[in-house]
């Protein structure tokens, strides 16, 4: 009999060792999914938005009982498909992180940006497209520029002064 006891702790204890063992690198992984998005806002969180392109004056949108409206007087029921592609922006994989002490905002397309996008509260500035990918640069608040695919990016149009770095914006 005390060997069969023996035993059952043994086996519980390595049961226990394993769901440890498991649960950290669950936590890690969820950590590393975090650290791999651009905003740590998740997209069906976001209430505010608010878009600003070249050369046209700063649209303000508002989700209130799930319906997206755009900001004014009166306020305008706005589709939704498009705010929550906006939205999911903040959900983004980036691809890489520059440090902000090694971007030059001028050779990335961001002075002036092409394209400024706040979600709630937080700007995010668009750039160029990097020359050898469908990549396009994003500088947030803090400086760093994070490079995501280019269908993660606000539409930007093809005509204009800026047309060639918006070339293979889908």
């Amino acid at each position: 009999m005390r060997r069969a006891v023996r035993h059952g702790l043994v086996l519980l204890a390595v049961t226990a060792l394993l769901l440890l063992a498991a649960l950290w690198a669950w936590r890690r992984q969820q950590q590393a999914l975090r650290d791999g998005r651009l905003l740590p806002i998740a997209p069906a969180a976001i209430t505010r938005i608010g878009v600003q392109l070249p050369g046209a004056a700063r649209l303000d949108f508002v989700r209130r009982g799930g319906h997206w409206w755009r900001s004014g007087t009166p306020p305008a029921a706005v589709g939704r498909v498009r705010l929550d592609a906006l939205a999911g922006i903040a959900a983004a994989p980036v691809v890489r992180w520059l440090p902000a002490s090694a971007v030059v905002p001028a050779r990335l397309g961001l002075a002036p940006p092409l394209a400024l996008l706040w979600l709630d509260g937080t700007r995010l500035a668009f750039g160029a497209l990097t020359p050898l990918a469908p990549e396009r640069y994003v500088q947030l608040p803090d400086g760093r520029v994070a490079l995501i695919s280019a269908r993660y990016s606000p539409y930007l149009g093809t005509g204009g002064p800026q047309a060639d770095a918006h070339a293979g914006t889908p």
